[in-house]
């Protein structure tokens, strides 16, 4: 794998961090939450809408983090089967098919937040639109990472190409 740097580097600290951060306080406020129900009889009434919606923003970073680690699923099966040259045409095609799907994901996810900017949570004072806001912010950053595949595939494809003309 590249080593990354510059702006892709912090983006992913950054997401990293908020992941990280959202995932605690998840953690912190179920335990809590259990703590309260069984010991002292009691609970707070926000705690499940509110570590659901950082749950799926929780869920959303990761998957913004999961193409600069290369840990989406990859089926290697097939593509391991291709001459190096063909694998890496199928591995563009298939970057540049996810963008396009990622576009979807960005425009329906700003067309729910949208319509969802009137809508509140019952027990805490917050927008429905940001638990969807989060398909824009995280698909756009999943975009980012994208273009920076296919970059790197047509770097590779470059290289390949040349590789077998000598």
């Amino acid at each position: 794998m590249k080593k990354k740097v510059g702006i892709e580097k912090r983006i992913e600290q950054t997401v990293e961090f908020i992941g990280f951060v959202f995932l605690s306080i998840v953690t912190s406020i179920t335990i809590l939450q259990v703590l309260l129900r069984y010991i002292f009889k009691t609970s707070f009434i926000w705690s499940e809408e509110f570590t659901r919606f950082l749950f799926i923003w929780v869920v959303w970073l990761g998957a913004v983090l999961g193409i600069p680690k290369g840990k989406h699923m990859v089926i290697e099966y097939l593509r391991d089967r291709f001459p190096k040259t063909i694998a890496l045409v199928i591995k563009l095609i298939m970057e540049i098919l996810a963008i396009f799907f990622l576009f979807v994901v960005v425009f329906k996810g700003w067309s729910l937040a949208k319509a969802m900017s009137r809508e509140y949570y019952i027990t805490f004072p917050v927008s429905v639109r940001y638990t969807y806001l989060v398909t824009v912010i995280a698909g756009g950053l999943m975009i980012f990472y994208m273009v920076m595949e296919v970059r790197n595939t047509l770097q590779n494809l470059l290289a390949s190409g040349k590789s077998n003309d000598h």
